[in-house]
């Protein structure tokens, strides 16, 4: 007969941003700016700071993994777009959050292929070229 060990159980921690509860090792730490405790699926890093969603660098995290670099032209328009089109309202906001959210993980992954990164920059390039075209209409009306 096998005698079993004590059973050994994490600390567990809520998330403040997703209200789940997550064991000690699945937590990123505190937001630098907040102080809200984060889980790695929430927390957007930048270097060695933890950030919520909310306190985040606003970086274009999925533009910069597929054109490589956050100097990219393209991303300058996309960061346009986010500041005049999405973040004056109130859905425009809400989606800006759910980026920042979620944003950072899938540029992990897009980060690491060639392929996704090509794929990205195939869908990114028409809603920039658009969104370009649609600025420059308003800048040349009297």
């Amino acid at each position: 007969m096998q005698r079993e060990g004590p059973i050994i159980s994490e600390p567990q921690y809520i998330c403040d941003v997703c209200g789940k509860k997550k064991p000690v090792s699945q937590m990123a730490g505190k937001c630098v700016k907040c102080g809200k405790y984060v889980c790695s699926q929430c927390a957007v890093l930048s270097g060695d700071k933890v950030y919520c969603a909310e306190h985040a660098p606003r970086g274009c995290f999925i533009a910069t993994a597929a054109y490589g670099t956050p100097m990219a032209t393209e991303i300058d328009t996309l960061r346009d777009f986010r500041d005049k089109t999405l973040d004056p309202n109130a859905l425009g906001k809400h989606l800006v959050k759910l980026y920042y959210r979620v944003s950072p993980t899938l540029a992990n992954a897009i980060a690491r292929s060639e392929g996704m990164k090509a794929l990205v920059r195939f869908n990114l390039n028409p809603i920039i070229h658009t969104f370009k075209s649609k600025q420059h209409q308003k800048d040349s009306q009297p």
